[in-house]
C-alpha cells in the first residue's frame, strides 16, 4: 500500500468507554446485517474529528448523530462531512466545533454489513443434515483486525471498552455471545424474530468480542461452582462433545489455582463451527473452534484426536487470563499472548491427562520446531514493529508461538516455578482489564525474583530477556576441554549456513543460563542455572569437572540453545547411549539427536559422529527420542528423495526403524497407553512411507477389506487410518481414490475427514492429483475453504505431487488468493512446496515467483523469503554432504 505504515494507527485523542450493539443478521435470507451502534466516547484531548474503523460496512449517514454527554437526545454536535478511507479502513466524521477534552460524547449510527464467506468478521457457515438439507449459521472471527467488518469500532487492542450486545434471530435459532443471555423479547411487528439481550461485558478489546447465531444444541457442566460451562455443536455431532465437556471445566478450574485469580465471567461457552479459518479463537467467555479441534467421535477416536483437543482447549482457556483479562498493548507483543498460551497449554494438558507425560513433548513439538526457522538469516525477532493488517497477520507464526513458548519455559526454569507463578499473578492483578507490554511482565517477574532471591539483585529479567526477544536467532554453546580439566563455554549464533556475503553486521550475544550434569553423578533435574554466560561475554570457564567422563549441558533442553561438544565428549555420550541410554533423561536424548544432526547439517560437527549417535536408536523404546530422530532424519530423506542414493538411505533408516516396528506391532490396541499408541503410529507411518513390505501389504489388505464392507467402521483402528489410507491410495488407482472421496463426503466426523483428505493426497496418479487440486479450490467442490490450504500442502508433500502442486500454484496464485481472500495461506503453501527444493533451477523459479507476484504477496513475504533461503541452504548442503553421506552409507553396510 502507498500509505506510510505509521498512518494506519487511530488518533489518540478519543477513547471508547462503552458500546451498545444491535445486530440483525439475515442468516436465512440474503446475508445482510442490519446494525446499529452507540459508542460512548471519552475525549482525552481536543479534536475536530472522530476517526474509527469500518470495513465492508455501509454507514447510513443520515442516522449518524453526535450528542454531548452520555444520553441520546442531548445537545447535538454538527457533523460537517463523512469520509471513508479504504486503505486504512477509516470512517472519519469532521465536526463543526472541536470536542472538549475531559468531556464525554455519544456517537450513534445505523449501518449495513454483510455475512461474508471469507471466515473473517461476522461471516456465514453451512452444514448439511442427514436428509441432505442445507443449514446456515453465522459466527465471528475478529482477531486481529476484523471486528471492523461487523460493527464500526476503535479496532485496536488497547482501546478496551464494555459491550452491551443485542442480537436478533429467528425463533428456530439461538444466539450466544461473550456474556450470559439476560432477556429475550419478540419483535413488535414480526413474531418470527426475537431480540436476545446479553449482560454487559467487562472492559475488553474489540478482537475478543464474539457472537454466533445457529440452530445448535449444547451440553453443560457444573463442575465449577461459579462458572456455567457449555459446549455447543450441531445436533448431529453433539455426541462428539464428550471429551471437551470433561476437559474444559477441569482445566479452567485448575487455571484458577495456577494463576491464583478466579475466572471473572459467570459462564464459558465453547462452540464447534463447521467453517473456521484457524484452529480456535480465545474470545472471552465464548471460545470458537473448528470441529476437528473440539469434537471427537466417542468410539472411533485416535491418540492424536485426544491430544489435539486437550491441548487446544488448554491453550484457549489459558488465554482467558493471559490475553483476555490482560491484553498486549499492540500487536508487536502478540508473542506474549501466543507464546504464553503455547507454553501453559502443556501444563493444563498435563494436569488433565497425567498419564500422557505430556511435558516431555515440549522440546520436540515447540523448541526444536522453532530452531528450524530461527536458524535462518531470514528469521525475525520475537518482538516486531508492525502496523498494517497484512504485517500483523504474518506474526501468527512459529516464532511468536513456539519460540515465544520456549523462552517463557526457559524463564520458568531459571526463575523457578514458584517465582515465575507469583510474579505472573502479580502482573495479571496489576494489569487486569487493561493492557501491558513485555516490559511490564519483566518488571513483575524481576520484583518477585529479587524478593525470592532467585536472581542476583544486580540482574533484571529485562536484561536477560531483551537478548531473546529483541534480536532474532539463538546461540550454540561450544564446549571445549582444556588440559588442566577446566571447560571453556563460548557462545555464537547458530545458523544452518554461514553466508559469507551476509549483510547482517549485528553482534549476536545472549544471556545464556547454563545447567549441567556429569557422568559420575548424573542428575537431569537440576535445571536451575549453575552459571550464566552474559551478553557481554564471548565465553566463560568452568572448573572442577572430572576429565575422563562425559558432561552434559542444558538439562532437559530448558534453555533455548544448542550445545556442541569436543569429539571426545560426544564419543563418551554415544558410548553411554549404547550401554545404558536410560541414564540420560528422555528429553535430553531427543535433544542430543536433534542437536547432533543439526550441527552436522550446519557444518559444525562431523556427519560420522551424528549418524553413529543415531545407531543407538535400534534399542530406544520411548516415543520422544524417536519422534525427534525421525523429524531430524527426515531432512536427509527429503534431500535424497530424487537422488540415486535414496535406496541406500532407505535401507539404513529401515534398519533403525524395524526393531521399533516389530516391538510395537502393526495391530493396534485401544487398551495400550497413549504413548504406546503414539509410538505405534510413528513406527507404522514411517515403515509404510519407506515401503517396508510387511507394513504396505497389511495396509493395502485392510483398505481392501474396508472397500468390500464400507459399513464396518471397526476394521481400521483410528490411530492407523492416516497411514493405511495414504499407503493404500498410493499403491492403488482410481477405484481406491474414488472410494475414499465418497467416504470423505459421507463422514460426519471432522477428524475422519482430515484423515481421508490427507489420504487422497497420497495417490501417485498424476491426473488424479491434478483433478484433486482443481476440486480443492472450487466453490462447493466438497473441500471446505478452511481446509484448502492444508489439502494443497498435503499434495505438495507427496513426491509425485510436488511438481504438480508447484506448477498449479504458479499458474493460479491470483485466483487462489482471491478464493481464500488471504495471502498468508499462500506463504504456507510455498513453504511446503519448496521444502525439498535443492537445485539451482528450483531456486530461480522461487525467486521469479516472488518477483512476479511481489505486489500480491504482502501477507506472505516472511514465508517466501524463508523458502528462498532454505532452498539456497539445501543446494549448499547437497554440494557439501550428499556424496559424503552416500560413501558413509556404503562403508557402513548400505552399498
Amino acid at each position: 500500500t502507498s500509505v506510510r505504515a505509521t498512518d494506519v494507527r487511530l488518533p489518540t485523542a478519543i477513547a471508547p468507554v462503552s458500546y451498545v450493539l444491535r445486530l440483525q443478521p439475515l442468516v436465512s435470507g440474503n446475508f445482510t446485517i442490519f446494525g446499529s451502534v452507540e459508542i460512548l466516547l471519552d475525549v482525552l484531548e481536543a479534536t475536530d474529528n472522530i476517526t474509527l474503523h469500518i470495513q465492508d460496512i455501509v454507514t447510513k449517514n443520515d442516522t449518524i448523530m453526535l450528542y454531548v454527554g452520555d444520553q441520546p437526545g442531548g445537545d447535538e454536535v454538527t457533523i460537517l462531512e463523512h469520509t471513508y478511507d479504504p486503505t486504512r479502513n477509516f470512517y472519519i466524521a469532521s465536526l463543526e466545533q472541536p470536542l472538549e477534552a475531559g468531556q464525554q460524547y455519544l456517537l450513534v449510527m445505523e449501518y449495513e454489513g454483510y455475512l461474508n464467506d471469507q471466515l473473517a468478521g461476522f461471516y456465514r457457515s453451512q452444514y448439511f443434515r442427514d436428509d441432505g438439507s442445507r443449514v446456515w449459521l453465522a459466527a465471528t472471527q475478529f482477531e486481529p483486525t476484523d471486528a471492523r467488518r461487523a460493527f464500526p469500532c476503535f479496532d485496536e487492542p488497547s482501546m478496551k471498552a464494555t459491550f452491551d450486545v443485542y442480537i436478533a434471530r429467528q425463533t428456530n435459532m439461538s444466539s450466544i455471545a461473550n456474556m450470559p443471555l439476560v432477556e429475550t423479547t419478540p419483535f413488535v411487528d414480526d413474531e418470527d424474530w426475537m431480540w436476545d439481550h446479553f449482560a454487559n461485558s467487562l472492559p475488553m478489546s474489540t478482537y475478543l468480542v464474539a457472537f454466533a447465531v445457529s440452530d445448535f444444541t449444547f451440553v453443560n457442566s457444573t463442575y465449577n461452582d461459579h462458572v456455567l460451562f457449555r459446549v455447543w455443536a450441531r445436533e448431529g455431532a453433539i455426541d462428539q462433545t464428550w471429551y471437551a465437556i470433561g476437559a474444559g471445566p477441569a482445566i479452567l478450574t485448575w487455571y484458577e489455582q495456577y494463576f491464583a485469580i478466579p475466572f471473572p465471567l459467570p459462564k464459558q461457552d465453547m462452540i464447534a463451527l463447521p467453517d473456521f479459518s484457524i484452529g480456535a479463537m480465545e474470545n472471552w467467555g465464548l471460545v470458537t473452534y473448528r470441529e476437528a479441534a473440539l469434537l471427537i467421535d466417542p468410539v472411533l477416536n485416535s491418540a492424536r484426536d485426544r491430544e489435539r483437543v486437550a491441548t487446544i482447549v488448554a491453550h484457549e482457556l489459558a488465554h482467558q487470563w493471559f490475553g483476555d483479562l490482560v491484553t498486549m498493548e499492540w500487536w508487536s507483543d502478540l508473542w506474549l499472548n501466543e507464546g504464553f498460551a503455547s507454553y501453559v497449554e502443556y501444563l493444563g494438558t498435563n494436569f488433565y491427562e497425567p498419564d500422557w507425560n505430556y511435558l516431555n513433548n515440549f522440546a520436540n513439538y515447540d523448541l526444536q520446531y522453532a530452531f528450524a526457522l530461527d536458524g535462518l538469516e531470514t528469521s525475525h525477532p520475537i518482538s516486531v514493529a508492525v502496523e498494517s493488517p497484512a504485517d500483523i497477520n504474518q506474526l501468527f507464526d512459529t516464532i511468536s508461538y513456539s519460540k515465544g513458548a520456549s523462552i517463557i519455559r526457559m524463564m520458568n526454569y531459571f526463575l523457578t516455578e514458584s517465582t515465575f507463578r507469583n510474579g505472573l499473578t502479580n502482573y495479571l492483578i496489576v494489569n487486569q482489564y487493561g493492557n501491558a507490554a513485555q516490559d511490564d511482565l519483566w518488571e513483575a517477574l524481576t520484583e518477585q525474583a529479587h524478593a525470592d532471591e532467585t536472581l542476583p539483585q544486580d540482574l533484571t529479567v529485562k536484561q536477560i530477556m531483551d537478548t531473546w526477544t529483541l534480536q532474532m536467532g539463538f546461540p550454540v554453546i561450544n564446549v571445549a576441554r582444556t588440559d588442566d580439566g577446566s571447560m571453556i563455554l563460548s557462545q555464537e549464533r547458530f545458523l544452518l549456513v554461514n553466508n559469507p556475503n551476509s549483510t547482517d553486521t549485528h553482534d549476536y550475544k545472549w544471556w545464556v543460563p547454563v545447567s549441567y550434569t556429569t557422568q559420575s553423578s548424573p542428575d537431569f533435574t537440576q535445571t536451575r542455572p549453575a552459571y550464566w554466560i552474559s551478553s557481554a561475554e564471548d565465553s566463560i570457564t568452568i572448573t572442577g569437572i572430572p576429565t575422563d567422563e562425559w558432561v552434559f549441558f542444558n538439562l532437559q533442553e530448558t534453555g533455548y540453545y544448542r550445545v556442541n561438544y569436543d569429539t571426545e565428549n560426544w564419543q563418551l555420550l554415544i558410548d553411554q547411549l549404547n550401554t545404558d541410554f536410560s541414564v540420560i533423561h528422555v528429553i535430553s536424548r531427543s535433544q542430543l539427536i536433534d542437536d547432533a544432526l543439526a550441527l552436522a547439517r550446519a557444518g559444525k560437527l562431523n556427519y560420522d559422529l551424528a549418524l553413529s549417535l543415531d545407531s543407538y536408536l535400534s534399542q530406544e523404546t520411548e516415543y520422544v527420542p524417536w519422534d525427534a530422530a525421525l523429524q531430524a532424519l527426515k531432512y536427509l530423506e527429503q534431500m535424497f528423495t530424487r537422488k540415486a542414493g535414496y535406496g541406500q538411505l532407505k535401507h539404513y533408516l529401515l534398519d533403525l526403524l524395524v526393531p521399533l516396528y516389530d516391538a510395537v506391532g502393526f495391530d493396534d490396541s485401544a487398551d495400550d497407553s497413549q504413548l504406546e499408541q503414539k509410538k505405534r503410529v510413528l513406527a507404522v507411518d514411517w515403515a509404510c512411507h519407506l515401503e517396508y513390505n510387511d507394513c504396505v501389504t497389511r495396509a493395502v489388505d485392510l483398505f481392501a477389506q474396508w472397500m468390500d464392507n464400507p459399513a464396518n467402521t471397526k476394521l481400521i483402528s483410528p490411530n492407523l487410518r492416516s497411514s493405511v489410507y495414504c499407503t493404500a491410495i498410493a499403491q492403488g488407482g482410481e477405484t481406491e481414490w474414488n472410494f475414499a472421496w465418497e467416504q470423505y463426503l459421507a463422514t460426519n466426523v471432522a477428524n475422519e475427514q482430515d484423515r481421508l483428505r490427507y489420504g487422497l493426497s497420497c495417490t501417485r496418479e498424476v491426473w488424479l492429483l491434478s483433478r484433486y487440486l482443481d476440486v480443492i479450490f472450487m466453490e462447493d467442490g466438497g473441500v471446505r475453504k478452511q481446509d484448502a490450504s492444508s489439502a494443497f500442502s498435503d499434495v505438495a508433500a507427496n513426491d509425485v505431487g510436488r511438481d504438480i502442486a508447484w506448477e498449479y500454484l504458479q499458474e493460479n496464485v491470483e485466483y487462489i488468493a482471491r478464493y481464500l481472500q488471504t495471502f498468508t495461506a499462500i506463504g504456507d503453501m510455498v513453504t511446503t512446496v519448496a521444502s525439498e527444493f535443492n537445485t539451482e533451477v528450483e531456486l530461480q523459479e522461487l525467486i521469479q515467483f516472488k518477483t512476479e507476484h511481489i505486489d500480491d504477496l504482502a501477507g506472505a513475504t516472511f514465508s517466501i523469503d524463508q523458502s528462498i533461503e532454505n532452498t539456497s541452504n539445501n543446494i549448499a548442503w547437497m554440494d557439501n554432504y550428499y556424496d559424503y553421506i552416500v560413501s558413509w552409507l556404503a562403508d557402513n553396510g548400505y552399498p
